[in-house]
């Protein structure tokens, strides 16, 4: 995979490793969400290039009924889409408590209100489809470290709290 703006290529084996000691005791696992099947299929194989696991559904209803049965550490997402729109899901999402689930909103919305609605939501990041695929590495990179920083903090907080008794 390169970066479509340049001609410089990226060490996927470099970024897939360090996605999976992120990920430490979680799978390298992504939800990809989207209607359009063509972009689907493409982001979908652009992540898997990297070596991670990665899931489809073709609108926010679906993924969220597969976010019931299964835990991703992220899901990308577009925005618009019928029947649920990218931020209802997450708003869903969020409202049933689930907040150790990353999303990373992949829009061609690029309005600072847009970003701003998307944030208010309980999206964690926000990147438009024009971005260059290094920089989708990037926040994927990101998301995978913030999960792990947040599991960790829990389970520290967890532990005092056990000791505190």
């Amino acid at each position: 995979m390169t970066d479509s703006g340049d001609s410089h290529s990226i060490d996927m084996g470099a970024v897939t490793r360090r996605v999976r000691m992120l990920a430490r005791d979680m799978q390298p696992r992504i939800l990809v969400v989207d209607d359009d099947e063509i972009e689907l299929e493409l982001i979908s194989d652009r992540l898997a290039a990297c070596g991670l696991e990665v899931s489809r559904a073709p609108g926010g209803a679906e993924a969220l009924k597969m976010l019931e049965q299964k835990w991703f550490p992220v899901v990308v997402t577009d925005w618009q889409m019928p029947v649920i729109s990218g931020v209802e899901m997450v708003e869903q999402l969020r409202a049933r408590g689930v907040m150790d689930t990353y999303v990373l909103m992949l829009t061609v919305l690029d309005s600072t209100f847009d970003y701003e609605r998307a944030y208010d939501a309980g999206v964690d990041d926000y990147l438009t489809k024009k971005a260059p695929d290094v920089e989708l590495l990037a926040r994927i990179h990101a998301a995978f470290s913030t999960v792990s920083l947040r599991r960790s903090l829990r389970e520290a907080r967890e532990a005092l709290a056990r000791q505190a008794k």
